[in-house]
């Protein structure tokens, strides 16, 4: 069935009717790369389009058409490469893609672009390849992580841990409840790292410097996938997509 959400299944008519209605394009950012025993390679890809796809719906429901452009399925993973499953591109490679992406869209007349981002090791080189796409496209573009601006909530939905780490409690639950058929029934026997709501935290401050992923966790994963649950995954999504609609709706 045509999704009139998604941008790929449109006509180029229909684009050019979205185009001129000032519609918001939400770009899915995620990776293709190991997730543990139990999830599969494209997590961060397919669950940041499932809830950026209920975020353009949302949007567009309340008066703000938007649509959902292809995801970028392969970011900067580098640090996951020990581990059979992952694809990578080099930080440097992927930037210049999402500025040649960005370009597209303008070139074709939007001007409304926000970007939803499923995969931590994304984080620091989009927000570096974005100083480049605005001073060159002349408009900001955002970029924001599916957990952006919930983690008060995600805090009191998750009972083991306090957000999203790799493979855990949070990301199980929301693939549980998209995907149950993609998740390795495993997860009911899988943790890593002794997390807690205690000791899970970001620490503020803590020096930075990269790691591979394989030196924190033979396993592949950090959490609490044990914890895991669709009812938990369903309450997630809700709130994820209500906040992240509430916040592009904001931006213009």
């Amino acid at each position: 069935m045509k999704k009139t959400y998604r941008w790929d299944n449109l006509t180029r008519p229909e684009i050019e009717k979205l185009r001129d209605k000032d519609a918001i394009v939400i770009i899915p950012l995620g990776s293709t790369e190991q997730h543990g025993p139990h999830l599969m390679v494209g997590a961060d890809a397919l669950l940041s389009t499932a809830i950026s796809e209920q975020v353009a719906q949302k949007l567009t429901a309340e008066g703000h058409p938007a649509v959902v452009a292809p995801t970028i399925s392969v970011g900067n993973s580098i640090h996951h490469m020990d581990f059979p499953g992952t694809i990578t591109l080099k930080p440097e490679t992927y930037m210049q893609m999402l500025l040649e992406y960005c370009e597209c869209l303008a070139h074709h007349g939007f001007k409304k672009i926000a970007m939803i981002n499923g995969h931590g090791g994304n984080n620091l080189p989009t927000q570096t390849a974005i100083i480049n796409i605005n001073e060159k496209l002349g408009f900001p573009v955002y970029f924001m992580s599916y957990e952006c601006g919930s983690e008060r909530e995600i805090d009191g939905i998750l009972e083991t841990q306090p957000h999203g780490i790799h493979a855990c409690e949070m990301e199980t639950s929301v693939a549980l409840h998209f995907f149950p058929d993609l998740v390795d029934p495993s997860y009911k026997e899988i943790s890593y790292g002794g997390i807690t709501k205690e000791n899970g935290g970001r620490a503020p401050g803590k020096p930075y410097t990269f790691r591979r992923f394989k030196s924190r966790t033979p396993i592949g994963m950090i959490g609490n996938a044990c914890a895991a649950s669709p009812e938990k995954g369903q309450k997630l999504v809700d709130q994820m997509v209500g906040r992240l609609a509430e916040l592009i709706a904001e931006l213009w």
